[in-house]
């Protein structure tokens, strides 16, 4: 997805009033306030109560939500079809301000340090998953390349340690 796209996109968002964080690697993007990368999507946190409203103003952008096996319905990807895709995560916030994702015994969710995040994107100010927290999610997972990309560019930016798992990669190169 290209950066205009994803401008239109936010911007669209916007004008309707609907609150969301930039996730994935546009919200990496974002914090460091260029792009750095290419990206296939857009990834939004939003609250769960919002995902008709996102996917409605998405539906009249061309978009449609994708069918997928594993399809929760607090996932949803809507598509294009020019090969766009926005991913939205949406969350339930808890009492402590956390944003629960899917069923809350899972213990999946974005700690309430998440929606800390402040970026630019197009030079828009938007709200992104903080930098902290996305380290903390990368490490959760076997890191691919733009994960080691991402990573080291806000460990760079924001003088934070690198994660376990991107330290023993690092010292193996």
């Amino acid at each position: 997805m290209e950066l205009q796209s994803a401008v239109e996109l936010v911007d669209a968002f916007n004008a309707l009033g609907l609150a969301f964080w930039i996730d994935g690697g546009w919200g990496v993007d974002a914090l460091l306030g260029e792009q750095t990368r290419p990206h296939s999507d857009l990834d939004l946190a939003v609250e769960r109560r919002d995902l008709p409203a996102f996917a409605q103003c998405l539906e009249q952008l061309g978009y449609v939500r994708a069918a997928r096996p594993d399809n929760p319905d607090w996932n949803w990807v809507l598509a294009n079809s020019h090969g766009l895709s926005v991913d939205l995560h949406g969350f339930t916030p808890d009492d402590c301000g956390n944003g629960i994702l899917g069923d809350p015994s899972n213990g999946d969710m974005y700690p309430a340090a998440a929606f800390d995040g402040r970026g630019w994107l197009g030079g828009r100010p938007v709200r992104c998953i903080a930098p902290q927290v996305v380290l903390g999610f990368r490490n959760g997972f076997e890191p691919r390349a733009v994960d080691h990309h991402d990573v080291n560019a806000l460990c760079v930016r924001f003088g934070l340690a690198l994660p376990s798992r991107f330290q023993a990669a690092q010292g193996s190169r």
